[in-house]
């Protein structure tokens, strides 16, 4: 049950240079020389508990490294994310490039050596790499140095969940199915019983004054870019879910919110590759008519949750001890989740002068199997330009994918009238 994520970024210079071996592997040489993660396979199986991380003796970049020369971005992330990784025992990195024909540069990593926000640091760091190094070499090969592994998320911040927290968790699950909130949500396909990880993928590019106008209104009514986005894909979900033949069987969508717990730590782990991630839940109910009152008031609960939503990262510790039993017990049953809605936030290159600039970006995240029927992935790229990509495994059809991409779009247009 892989977990991939993949960012894209387009790098670029006034005179068109373009991107080489000669150019990327001595930046990528100062990366893995300064970020442990990017030197590490599994030993052990993935699915015990006694797994853990090895250092490679070397990083062959000839191999994690493909010039692909693709030219059409969206298919290049589908089939970067439906591959996975499922050689971790081996002789590669938890992590791969492949270069687009347009000097955009597509990071996979796996799940376990970082977060959205790694795959962020990652683009910033090697677009530093590239405006100062002065290339020693373009060997393929990296010695890996004995660097310390950044910690766990648990010896960052305080994740042990409350009383309240954990009886708010059994409780549901004493009740009759019929009497709780996940009952009546609409969450997409059930999760398949044959595991794939095939991954469709579709782009959302709203230009940099739209993305602006987009912000100043959401302050305007108190809310964040992330909470009127969570409305306005609840809206249309609600309007979709009007026309399938068992509209009045649901009453609710479940959403879930990834929320950074790096803050918690203060800023020592701005530029870390690590995950350090925790999750908001919430069910809203069916509305096909954006309201501002809520998104305002989304926007207040999720400040709450920055801080609450790491206790439910301590509940892990529950099934642990039989994590693939309880994942692979999902199989064939109702998935819990309809969507996450993930936003990396802006990301802005670093403040220093140079040849290379970063431009175009999205952000993406595989099928995960068990996870949720879609994900909705955001991103504003250091150009200001507001980048969203929806990715669906078997979550939901092709059809379905396509029009929640159509009368998103139409409802964002229709916000900024």
């Amino acid at each position: 049950m892989d977990a991939c994520v993949a960012t894209s970024a387009r790098y670029s210079t006034q005179d068109n240079t373009v991107l080489t071996s000669d150019l990327l592997f001595p930046a990528l040489r100062t990366l893995i020389e300064a970020h442990a993660m990017l030197g590490v396979r599994f030993d052990g199986r993935d699915d015990r508990l006694d797994v853990a991380y090895l250092r490679l003796e070397t990083v062959d970049l000839s191999r994690v490294v493909h010039f692909s020369g693709d030219r059409d971005l969206q298919d290049a992330l589908e089939k970067q994310l439906s591959r996975g990784f499922e050689d971790t025992q081996g002789d590669m990195p938890l992590w791969r490039l492949e270069v687009l024909a347009d000097n955009t540069i597509i990071l996979a990593l796996h799940h376990a050596i970082g977060d959205g926000l790694s795959s962020a640091v990652f683009h910033r760091s090697l677009l530093r790499a590239l405006q100062e190094i002065n290339p020693p070499t373009s060997s393929p090969s990296v010695h890996v140095p004995e660097l310390p592994l950044p910690p766990p998320v648990e010896q960052i911040t305080d994740i042990r969940p409350s009383l309240f927290t954990t009886l708010g968790v059994i409780y549901p699950n004493l009740l009759p199915a019929s009497w709780t909130s996940a009952y009546s949500a609409w969450t997409g396909n059930p999760i398949p019983t044959v595991v794939a990880l095939q991954t469709h993928v579709r782009l959302l590019r709203f230009e940099a004054a739209d993305a602006k106008r987009f912000s100043d209104i959401c302050r305007s009514h108190k809310a964040s870019i992330s909470s009127a986005l969570y409305e306005l894909a609840v809206c249309a979900l609600s309007r979709l879910l009007s026309n399938e033949p068992e509209a009045g069987k649901y009453k609710s969508i479940s959403m879930s919110v990834p929320i950074s717990l790096r803050p918690l730590a203060g800023t020592q782990y701005d530029g870390v590759l690590g995950n350090y991630v925790s999750t908001a839940l919430s069910f809203p109910l069916l509305h096909a008519d954006f309201s501002w009152n809520l998104a305002a008031r989304t926007a207040a609960e999720l400040q709450v949750q920055k801080l609450k939503s790491r206790e439910m990262l301590g509940l892990v510790s529950w099934v642990a001890p039989r994590f693939a039993a309880w994942m692979t017990g999902h199989l064939g049953k109702k998935r819990a989740y309809t969507l996450s809605l993930s936003n990396l936030g802006r990301v802005q290159g670093p403040a220093l002068d140079g040849k290379w600039a970063l431009g175009e970006m999205f952000f993406c995240q595989c099928d995960s199997v068990a996870g949720p029927a879609m994900c909705m992935n955001i991103v504003g790229d250091p150009e200001g330009g507001l980048n969203i990509s929806v990715t669906t495994g078997e979550g939901v059809d092709s059809a379905f994918l396509e029009a929640l991409v159509i009368v998103f779009r139409e409802s964002f247009h229709n916000l900024l009238a």
